[in-house]
């Protein structure tokens, strides 16, 4: 317990990388004692093996070392973990300066003379090197996160028509490569444009959010469902053949049919048109194993909807 509370209060993870004993001890105690969390390394592969098992914000490295120099360690820092800092350790000779400035030209933070000349200088560097990772964790972070939002559907929680676009073309390239079975199913819920004129818009979103989380019920893995747009989903079906394909748009069918959806507090039942398209040998593109699909739903709410078709052609009736 009292290991995880101090590490909980460290101010950083630091490892210092210098083959002289001394000058590791140096810099060990000052930012030990000012509550950094240090590790030591006696040369630069070690330091490059405990960066990739362990999480540091700064290395902390001496430029001049026999086998692997700064430079190098400098180098691989930035490969292994490109958010963590480095701060160089020097000389004061104008040549050691000249190799200080060219090492911050290459992505050190910093540097610092060897051996340090004061503690505040080293926990001012430091301190400086440890914000500047944390920031650039965080705007990494921030990314990430607009990123996803980016691709998710925010209503249904499920990814969004950009995602399906750059995923299919993507399974669309990789099976033909490779020789492999792909299946696409289009979604259209049943008259759900008479659950919005009763119900209202929030009683629509209900459905939407519940119809999402009953289709991704019966999925298997691999399998990815997306929000097309409005009341219209779709399903890649990586390795799948016609005959897999139509078998998941009828247990999607039977399963959206047996799962009534409460809005304003009573059950309604909606029910779903599914279309399936596989990939052929004639398929020219992803466009038209999608049209495929498309042409199936059509021919699905035509049949009587509540049902799963499947159908290689008709590509004329997309747009009807």
């Amino acid at each position: 317990m009292h290991k995880k509370e101090e590490k909980a209060t460290s101010r950083g993870q630091i490892l210092v990388v210098d083959d002289s004993r001394l000058v590791r001890l140096m810099v060990l105690n000052i930012l030990r004692r000012s509550g950094y969390d240090a590790d030591e390394a006696m040369d630069g592969p070690t330091g490059l093996e405990m960066l990739a098992k362990k999480g540091y914000d700064v290395v902390i490295t001496d430029l001049k070392m026999p086998g692997m120099d700064g430079f190098e360690v400098l180098s691989g820092v930035k490969r292994i973990a490109p958010n963590v800092e480095v701060v160089v350790l020097t000389g004061t000779h104008a040549q050691d300066v000249t190799c200080a400035i060219r090492a911050l030209r290459l992505g050190a933070h910093d540097y610092l003379s060897k051996p340090p000349t004061s503690p505040d200088q080293v926990l001012m560097t430091i301190e400086r090197a440890v914000e500047k990772k944390r920031l650039k964790d965080a705007n990494q972070r921030l990314l990430s996160e607009l990123e996803s939002l980016s691709r998710t559907d925010p209503l249904t929680g499920v990814a969004n028509r950009r995602s399906f676009d750059e995923a299919l073309g993507k399974e669309f390239a990789r099976s033909r490569r490779h020789s492999r079975a792909l299946g696409v199913v289009m979604l259209d819920i049943d008259h759900f444009k008479k659950v919005n004129d009763t119900h209202g818009h929030p009683g629509g979103d209900q459905v939407l959010r519940a119809f999402a989380r009953t289709v991704g019920s019966v999925l298997r893995e691999g399998d990815v469902l997306f929000r097309y747009g409005g009341e219209e989903f779709v399903v890649l079906l990586p390795d799948t053949g016609p005959e897999g394909a139509l078998r998941a748009a009828e247990r999607i069918v039977a399963a959206v049919a047996s799962t009534p959806v409460r809005v304003d507090g009573q059950l309604i039942h909606i029910t779903t048109s599914a279309g399936v398209g596989c990939l052929e040998r004639s398929t020219r593109d992803k466009e038209e194993l999608l049209g495929k699909a498309d042409a199936a739903v059509y021919e699905a709410k035509s049949e009587g909807r509540n049902r799963a078709v499947a159908s290689a052609a008709r590509l004329s009736l997309v747009s009807a």
